[in-house]
Order: structure tokens, then C-alpha cells, then sequence
């Protein structure tokens, strides 16, 4: 089957015949109005779209790659069936190879190459989508907007490491570093043992630890003695605390649970504005399985800067650097 072939195969049901009647005004009609979406839309493919075809044309064993026969929708969630989810199943673990290895990269995962033959290969023809996996990239880009896949049973979805995202990382250093230091100071008890840190804590770890920044805040009378008779370190600490909740936007009447919340959401707007809104205000998440299912979250910046202090802090998992999320809580 050429490209010609392949076309007039994925626009048949358009027409009443089943193909367009070259002899029937109305099909010719259609036939030039689906030719020209074609050729508006539908830019040259680029390296990264040519690998992604020639992985899907080997695991098929096919030297023309099938078209989607179920209409998607970019956003809405989608359940493939018949031939369409044999196809998805036997694509689910394909990924682009590495260049050196010429094994399958481990940067990039399970259903990015069967959502990409789903949408770029769909009957309605009216999606672009290309490749942009890497560190701070979605995986997809459909229509200009980014999709990250996840395939994941349950319902909390790794983010990603965020040691990178300095402002984040300075936060939860100035905080836990606070908890550290005044645990230190309290007469006749060393700090107790914590697992507790930047990179790996509960939620209620990080409302605990605001509290003691929070109540060493309070202490006017410290402050008064330590601006007196100049001791700059504890002079330091206070501006420190004015620095932080400055940085939150919040006032000296601020909760423990405002500031852990505070953090949390600069966390994950920095994390979420890179993947998957790629600096835009829309972009999804979208959680997939081996079966055909496919299941979308919107995320707009409007929709975490609604975000709760519950929401926040009964959604969000940190581990190892790393943010987990019940994303359908937060933003479904």
C-alpha cells in the first residue's frame, strides 16, 4: 500500500460509497477539502518520527504502517479495542534504540511509541506529533501541546527528580536545615534521628519542621536581644524566616501548614511548567496500560495555583529527589 492508498484508505468512511466518487460533486468536494488539512497540517516528518516509524513497521513485520481506525480526541480518554488494540498491545514495549548500544533506550518508556501510532497514525488525520523525550522535555508533543506518558497501575505518578530546580532545592534545604539547627539547641537533647531531608520526607515531616521555623519566629524577645547587643547569627536566622516567607508570599501570621503547602506548589509548578506545559498554559499527563486504555489529566496553571494546603499535602509523595502525585485528586 503507497501513501496515495494509505490516505484514501483512512478517509473511506467519509464518503457514502465508502470511496469518493470522482463522478459525485460533493465527494470531489470532500476529497479536496481533506487534501488540503493534509497538506496545511501535516509537516515533514522529522529524525526523531522516522526513528519512531521504522521501530513501529518492525514490530508490526509491515512495510506500511497501519492507520488508528478509533477516533481520538487530544484530552479525552480513550479505551482502543479489536485490531486496533492488538496493534497498541504489540507496541506498548517498543522503544527507539540507543545509538551506541543499538539496544532500547531506557530514556524513554512504555507507550510512547504506541501513543505516537495512535495519534500520528489516527483516521481522523489531525494530529502532528513528535518526539521530544529528554530531562526536562515531554515525551510528546501533539498539536504543540506536550503530553507525558506514564504507565502506571496505581494511582501516584513519579515526576521526576527535581535536585535540579534550585529554587525548590533552596526551600527545602533553608527548612529541614532549621528543623536540624534548632533540635541542636534544645537543652540537654541531641536532635533526634530523622529520615527526614530535602531529598526524601512526609508531607507531615514538612508541616513539622515549618512549625519550628515558624515558632522560632514568634521568639520577639530573642530578636529584640539579638538586635541590641548585635549577635548576627541569630540576627541572620530571623532574616532568613523573612527571606522564606517572602518567597512564599506569605506574612509573619502564616500556618506551618501555608508554608509546607507554599513549598510543595513552587515544587511542582516548577517541575509541571517544564513537563508537560513546556511554558504553556495547557499541556497532559497521560496514564496508559498494555491493554489500550488511556487515561488524560489536564494541567493549566489556573488549575495548580487553585491547589489547596489539603489537596497539596495528602496528594504529593517525596522520595529520593523524586515527586509522586495523584494527579486525577489534584487535577481531575
Amino acid at each position: 500500500m503507497d501513501v496515495l492508498e494509505q490516505f484514501l484508505y483512512s478517509i473511506a468512511y467519509k464518503f457514502p460509497k465508502g470511496y469518493p466518487d470522482m463522478k459525485d460533486p460533493k465527494d470531489v468536494e470532500l476529497l479536496h477539502k481533506l487534501l488540503n488539512e493534509i497538506v496545511d497540517t501535516k509537516a515533514p516528518l522529522n529524525e526523531q518520527q522516522i526513528e519512531y516509524d521504522d521501530r513501529i513497521k518492525d514490530a508490526l513485520g509491515v512495510e506500511q504502517i497501519p492507520i488508528c481506525q478509533t477516533p481520538l480526541e487530544l484530552g479525552k480518554d480513550f479505551n482502543l479495542n479489536g485490531k486496533d488494540a492488538e496493534i497498541w498491545k504489540k507496541l506498548f514495549g517498543v522503544k527507539p534504540l540507543a545509538g551506541r548500544t543499538g539496544k532500547q533506550t531506557a530514556g524513554s518508556g512504555n507507550g510512547e511509541v504506541s501513543t505516537y501510532w495512535a495519534f500520528q497514525y489516527n483516521k481522523s488525520g489531525k494530529f502532528q506529533v513528535e518526539d521530544r523525550r529528554g530531562a526536562d522535555n515531554p515525551d510528546l508533543i501533539i498539536n504543540n501541546l506536550g503530553v507525558e506518558i506514564k504507565d502506571y497501575g496505581s494511582k501516584l505518578i513519579t515526576l521526576g527528580k527535581f535536585f535540579g530546580d534550585k529554587k525548590s532545592y533552596g526551600l527545602l534545604s533553608n527548612l529541614f536545615g532549621f528543623k536540624s539547627l534548632l533540635e541542636a539547641l534544645k537543652v540537654g537533647k541531641f536532635p533526634e534521628e530523622s529520615a527526614a531531608n530535602p531529598g526524601t520526607f512526609k508531607t507531615s515531616e514538612l508541616v513539622d519542621a515549618s512549625r519550628l521555623m515558624l515558632d522560632f519566629y514568634k521568639e520577639s524577645k530573642l530578636k529584640e536581644f539579638a538586635e541590641k547587643y548585635q549577635f548576627e547569627v541569630v540576627i541572620n536566622l530571623f532574616k532568613r524566616v523573612d527571606a522564606i516567607l517572602s518567597e512564599l508570599n506569605l506574612g509573619s501570621g502564616a500556618s506551618p501548614e501555608d508554608v509546607a503547602s507554599g513549598i510543595l506548589k513552587i515544587m511542582i509548578k516548577t517541575k509541571l511548567d517544564k513537563k508537560p506545559l513546556l511554558g504553556q498554559d495547557r499541556g497532559y499527563v497521560l496514564n496508559v496500560n498494555v491493554s489500550g486504555l488511556g487515561d488524560f489529566v489536564e494541567i493549566t496553571n489556573e488549575k495548580i495555583d487553585s491547589l489547596s494546603n489539603e489537596d497539596l499535602l495528602a496528594n504529593i509523595a517525596v522520595s529520593s529527589a523524586e515527586m509522586k502525585m495523584n494527579f486525577d485528586a489534584l487535577f481531575k
